[in-house]
């Protein structure tokens, strides 16, 4: 049995074909392997950052989410210093835990970790700052286990700086 189609039919389906394929292109034109390829700038050293708050380890831990946020995105290897391209060098310059909400008593019911770093990206081969900002992580933590999956401020804190340290990779990287 063969199936024959029209030529208006035929037109209808090779048009069908090419907007679905230009659609399909298009959606995509925002994803290329230009992230391997940016500029001449390949690697980036994390130096321990410095502690400007009262909680103790902080700078660490920060340090930490950092190195490790930018190893598994492997857009900019983590080397030494004397191998590197650029650096990020910077400070926690807040770190708080603020009551979040009450409960019907007047209880804390939520706290929030709220940690603030104030980094500076410098591409190391040019000698030029790339930017400069102070950038902001936080996360919730219920003292009662209700309203939340963190229920201790260790949680919260190390949520915190993982979004800070996400924040910072995208402030790094985007547009490449």
């Amino acid at each position: 049995m063969t199936c024959s189609l029209s030529s208006g039919a035929r037109r209808a389906a090779w048009a069908a074909l090419v907007v679905l394929l230009v659609a399909a292109l298009s959606g995509c034109s925002h994803y290329g392997f230009s992230a391997s390829v940016k500029t001449h700038i390949s690697s980036i050293v994390i130096p321990i950052l410095t502690n400007e708050t009262l909680e103790f380890g902080v700078e660490q831990d920060l340090t930490n989410a950092l190195i490790t946020q930018f190893s598994d995105d492997n857009t900019l290897r983590v080397v030494a210093e004397n191998d590197a391209d650029s650096i990020l060098r910077g400070a926690v310059v807040v770190y708080e835990r603020p009551v979040a909400s009450y409960d019907a008593s007047g209880n804390p019911r939520e706290y929030k970790v709220r940690v603030i770093a104030r980094l500076t990206y410098v591409d190391l081969t040019r000698n030029e700052t790339v930017w400069q900002d102070d950038i902001e992580g936080w996360a919730l933590y219920s003292v009662s286990g209700e309203g939340g999956d963190l229920t201790t401020e260790e949680e919260a804190r190390a949520s915190a700086l993982e979004k800070l340290a996400q924040d910072v990779l995208g402030k790094t990287v985007q547009g490449w």
